[in-house]
């Protein structure tokens, strides 16, 4: 048997000699056979099914004044579940928690990043040179140039960037949805504290999950690796000991709790307000909108409360954004928008929100000042 996989091994590479012409590329060759013959689903589209849980930011959220069907969805911190690609599948759990050096974390974001970046590691190894990605209010393209000059970290960080746009434009889209044309509006879930951080720490994961199976040229299934790097990342980020304390948390930046307490007892850098009603958008009134380079925790104050050390060490991130070469990613990839005029114009083509034409990401500040 351990000859039969040497053999196939070496005609893999053999193959590839001949796909790469003549050997110019035979390493990158033999790790996108590997991909086709391992991973093929990681080929697809990495979101055919989203991630719905009841995950928002804060806990007990009500759309009704009288607060039937609670809105409150917290990960259990002895198990995760199990990791399934591009939907939820049934033995994975979804919802956030707390953690001292990385804030609030909502997994339906971070298993998402995770999937989306290593999609796009083996879709640009597989040297496709534009991908249409699926609509969200509006056209998304990818054009891809000269990447056969780039080293196999190179391309793994550059799809976590690109990844972390992708998601990122999710949450411009959400801040836009609107009726008539959606059945209610999703301001209220959009750059939300925990978001953006949720949504890189998922690139991370997935850079780690992509450099393993393509250093490693590793067989084991997808799943199985995604769920053990989650785990780790997790630990990594120190979690709180229970539910109890995600819930504390929440209720340290709360200001409908923090205004019942003595005023010498009392957290004023408050974030959102669990007295207003969860359909109003302004129950959340601090928004991450750093789009970085930095991407950076929004730890509570007051966390030794919930066991954190009192001198906190967060675990802060920084954007991809040059290759080994010292060339910039913009050099190897353009990531266009163009977002549906449903957007920015309601019933009677009233308009509704500040409209904006097509854009490449490297110009997504100026989208996001826009929505600030």
């Amino acid at each position: 048997m351990r000859y039969l996989h040497y053999y196939t091994f070496l005609f893999l590479v053999m193959v590839s000699f001949r796909a790469f012409g003549g050997g110019n590329h035979p390493a990158r060759a033999a790790l996108v056979n590997h991909i086709a013959a391992y991973y093929p689903e990681q080929l697809t589209n990495p979101q055919k099914k989203n991630r719905i849980t009841m995950s928002q930011f804060g806990y007990n959220l009500s759309y009704f004044s009288i607060n039937v069907f609670p809105i409150t969805s917290f990960i259990n911190l002895d198990d995760f579940g199990i990791h399934s690609y591009a939907q939820p599948g049934r033995k994975e759990k979804n919802g956030s928690l707390y953690s001292c050096r990385g804030g609030f974390i909502d997994f339906t974001h971070l298993r998402a990043a995770i999937d989306w970046t290593v999609y796009l590691t083996f879709t640009i190894l597989s040297d496709q040179q534009e991908i249409k990605l699926t609509p969200e209010a509006g056209d998304l393209k990818l054009y891809f140039k000269n990447t056969e000059s780039l080293s196999t970290l190179d391309i793994v960080e550059m799809s976590q960037r690109i990844a972390f746009e992708r998601l990122e434009w999710h949450e411009a889209a959400s801040w836009h949805y609107h009726r008539p044309y959606h059945f209610r509006s999703d301001q209220l879930s959009a750059f939300t504290p925990e978001d953006t951080y949720s949504n890189f720490l998922g690139t991370a994961i997935g850079k780690q999950v992509a450099l393993r199976i393509l250093n490693n040229l590793e067989t084991r299934s997808y799943a199985e690796i995604v769920t053990e790097e989650i785990n780790e990342a997790i630990k990594a980020l120190e979690p709180v000991a229970s539910k109890k304390l995600c819930k504390k948390a929440y209720d340290i930046v709360d200001r409908h709790k923090q205004l019942q307490l003595p005023a010498d007892k009392r957290n004023n850098d408050v974030w959102w307000d669990s007295s207003i009603l969860f359909r109003d958008q302004r129950y959340v009134f601090k928004r991450d909108i750093d789009m970085g380079p930095e991407i950076d925790p929004w730890l509570v104050p007051l966390a030794n409360e919930l066991g954190c050390p009192d001198e906190q060490s967060p675990e802060i991130f920084t954007i991809p954004s040059i290759a080994g070469s010292g060339i910039s990613f913009d050099s190897y990839y353009d990531f266009t928008i163009t977002p549906d005029t449903s957007m920015f114009y309601g019933k009677g083509h009233k308009q509704v929100h500040t409209p904006f034409t097509e854009f490449n990401t490297r110009n997504f500040n100026s989208v996001v000042r826009i929505i600030a």
